[in-house]
Parts: structure tokens; C-alpha cells; sequence
């Protein structure tokens, strides 16, 4: 704000604020990391034909960033596999494998962020029964500053 040189108002109480010689003014955003994000998801007893396996859900106040994703299934090779982010609402797909192979990781490389409320999910397609499906997802996490 213009003119404001007393940094104890309380307009200051929110985000981030520095002196740029002339006046107080809010900084942009700080991102950074905070610490490594790395899960295994799986279903050791699937059900024949369709099975999906979500991530965890980015909480409020961070941001996640995945960088590697990748799934397989032991027993048997699915029709498809297709690799997604969502909030239970929107899907936005980001790989689809249309010719897996039993037991070798259909791999995605990359770098998505995915915010509060998000998660990845990996949809397998046509499983035999009790077939043990992995996916592996890896990237860090960022406390959102403001």
C-alpha cells in the first residue's frame, strides 16, 4: 500500500510484507520445499475388470509436486491403465498406457502440481480377480506461504 510505513497495522497481518526502500509492500508468494513426497498405493485382492488406486489427499496449506508416477500389476496385464489428477469432481488426465505388460511399471515423468483437495488416480482396466496392483508416486511437498 502506498504510503503505509508503520508495519505494526494491521493490514500487515496477512502474507508476506518487506520494505522496498520507498514503501511496506506485499511480496509475492514464497514457495519452498518442505519435505519429500513419496507413497506406495496398492490392492493385493483386486476385483475382476475395473479397479482404480488414489493418492493421498494434499491437504490445506501445501502443494504437492509429482514428478514420477507409475503402476503395475503383478499377475496379470490390465487392457489400460490411465493416470489422473482429481478432486472427486474434475479429471484431468495426464497418461494413459494402452498396452501394459504383466509385472513391468507404465511410467510417467513430469512435473504436475497439485493442490488442496487433489490427488492422483490410476484407473486399471479389465483385472482379473485377485489380481495385486501397485502404483508408486514420488515428488515433494511445498508449504504454501500464504
Amino acid at each position: 500500500m502506498p504510503g503505509v510505513t508503520n508495519p505494526a497495522e494491521a493490514f500487515f497481518k496477512d502474507g508476506n510484507w518487506g520494505w522496498d526502500g520507498t514503501v511496506w509492500r506485499k511480496l509475492p508468494m514464497v514457495w519452498g520445499y518442505s519435505e519429500h513426497y513419496a507413497e506406495r498405493k496398492l490392492n493385493l485382492n483386486a476385483a475382476a475388470g475395473t479397479n482404480v488406486l488414489n493418492g493421498s489427499v494434499v491437504p490445506a496449506g501445501e502443494v504437492w509436486v509429482l514428478e514420477i508416477c507409475g503402476a503395475f500389476d503383478v499377475n496379470t496385464a490390465p487392457s489400460r491403465m490411465i493416470f489422473t489428477v482429481t478432486d472427486g469432481v474434475t479429471f484431468a488426465p495426464f497418461y494413459r498406457d494402452d498396452t501394459p505388460v504383466v509385472y513391468v511399471t507404465s511410467s510417467w515423468t513430469g512435473r504436475i502440481a497439485l493442490t488442496e483437495g487433489c490427488y492422483v488416480q490410476v484407473v486399471f482396466f479389465d483385472c482379473v480377480l485377485n489380481d495385486d496392483l501397485y502404483v508408486d508416486l514420488w515428488g515433494y511437498k511445498m508449504k504454501v506461504a500464504e
